[in-house]
């Protein structure tokens, strides 16, 4: 028996290495989505040989974590990605707002979703509309306007009306946004909170004056944020 058990396991791991590998032919990651196994399955639905048909096909499989693994997948079809984005699960929902193929119809669709989870995911999405962003940045829960306020693509008008969010980490999400103007990176540089400040710091687009500032700020973590190459005293010159 325990011979039995220790072939089983092995062959199993036989397996999952396979449909994990890259070196893998799409003719046997074919034969691995048939797989008795919901591991071994979502292991080659996630692997990026796999072509659009089979992913076509796992889309439909009895398991999320199958389904959350194709619609992650770069070669899944944007039908199915659209289809997956109204599945039961959250984390197949979420996974759908985390794939960079996905398309604005399904991204304003789990814009709207009941699971703050993936609305926050949603939220951080570069395929967002400039619309759906503002709508994310009203939001009840702080985890999403937290995510509007990273976001690149988030309108200058969104980015000033969260730079006076209640919560310090939507404050900061601005201070860390390289596309934030720079008077609300002026602004957030002298907020009440430490980690506002040190995001501000930390970030690239902050101005060398600010940081000037920031590198005198009276917490340890400001200063810390603020010394960078440029902050630093000029390297003696060779005589």
């Amino acid at each position: 028996m325990a011979e039995q058990a220790a072939s089983g396991e092995t062959a199993f791991t036989l397996a999952l290495n396979e449909a994990s590998s890259a070196d893998t032919s799409r003719e046997q990651l074919t034969a691995l989505t048939r797989h008795e196994a919901p591991e071994i399955r979502a292991a080659v639905a996630g692997n990026p040989r796999l072509l659009t048909g089979a992913l076509t096909k796992l889309a439909q499989d009895s398991d999320k974590r199958v389904r959350a693994a194709v619609a992650a997948h770069e070669n899944t079809s944007a039908a199915v990605i659209d289809e997956l984005a109204f599945d039961e699960d959250w984390q197949v929902r979420a996974a759908v707002a985390g794939n960079p193929s996905s398309g604005s119809y399904c991204l304003g669709e789990l814009a709207r979703d009941d699971d703050v989870r993936v609305k926050a995911l949603t939220a951080s999405s570069a395929g967002l509309t400039v619309k759906d962003l503002d709508r994310l940045a009203k939001d009840d829960d702080s985890r999403v306007r937290a995510a509007v306020a990273m976001n690149r693509g988030a309108s200058q008008d969104v980015l000033s009306r969260l730079s006076a969010d209640s919560d310090w980490q939507v404050r900061a999400g601005i201070g860390a946004n390289p596309v934030a103007a720079m008077v609300l990176l002026r602004t957030l540089a002298t907020d009440e909170d430490w980690r506002v400040r040190a995001s501000v710091a930390s970030n690239g687009a902050t101005p060398i004056e600010v940081l000037s500032a920031l590198a005198l700020d009276g917490d340890e973590g400001v200063r810390s944020a603020a010394r960078r190459p440029t902050m630093k005293d000029p390297a003696p010159s060779e005589t």
